[in-house]
């Protein structure tokens, strides 16, 4: 019975690294692609700003912005153990991505469409595109659910260098830091200008790459290594 139990643990154990394994390969690659594709005319000017909101690119690079945030917080509930510690995890990566996320819709979808109507020559006030992304509730939950994103960055961290034998290699244990790091201090990299934004979703990318090549390594954490012994 006991040796049936740690097989169904281990079962699970697996299966939760390989959504992790995809679900952090996806993040870097999806905030890459938003931060290298999304047009950055809204920063050159009333023309220019219209052409970015009504670009198909901008629309699609706002949509894998949302992927990367949806996997990085697939991840984090992959790597979140059964302690105190994995609820924090799961619990701030899933109410960070639940209060993130209708912000980017509007971004989306809002924004691009305040766009297309103003170079279609309808009497479309660009202004309105400051009143969507100000709006105080929607500022406020955007801000809140980035904080709670940080936190998950910081602890699925913690949780990945926790879930490997006391032996594995330094640059194993702790390949979840870089990428937690970048995920704590994305809400800083809006006010970056275009050449360092694009930078940061390579640094992201690379940081992804690294803590999926640490999944691919992952042991049995703590708790299920009392589990075998047994």
């Amino acid at each position: 019975m006991v040796v049936r139990e740690v097989l169904t643990q281990a079962a699970r154990q697996r299966s939760s690294a390989r959504v992790g394994e995809v679900a952090v390969l996806s993040s870097g690659v999806l905030m890459a692609a938003y931060l290298l594709l999304r047009p950055y005319g809204d920063t050159r000017g009333v023309a220019a700003t219209a052409e970015a909101f009504a670009s198909p690119w901008w629309l699609i690079a706002h949509l894998c912005g949302v992927g990367a945030l949806a996997c990085f917080a697939a991840f984090a509930w992959s790597v979140a153990g059964a302690d105190r510690l994995g609820a924090v995890v799961r619990g701030s990566a899933v109410a960070g991505a639940v209060l993130v996320l209708p912000y980017y819709g509007a971004e989306s979808f809002g924004l691009h469409a305040i766009g297309q109507a103003y170079l279609e020559g309808d009497l479309v006030d660009l202004e309105l595109a400051d009143a969507v992304r100000n709006h105080a509730a929607a500022m406020s939950s955007f801000g809140i659910g980035l904080l709670l994103l940080a936190v998950a960055g910081v602890t699925s961290a913690v949780a990945v260098a926790r879930s490997f034998q006391p032996g594995a290699a330094v640059a194993t244990r702790y390949a979840a830091w870089p990428l937690g790091l970048l995920v704590a201090v994305f809400l800083p990299q809006f006010y970056l200008p275009p050449f360092g934004r694009m930078a940061f979703g390579v640094a992201y990318l690379a940081a992804a790459i690294w803590a999926w090549r640490a999944q691919t390594k992952w042991q049995l954490a703590p708790a299920n290594r009392e589990l075998a012994a047994a």
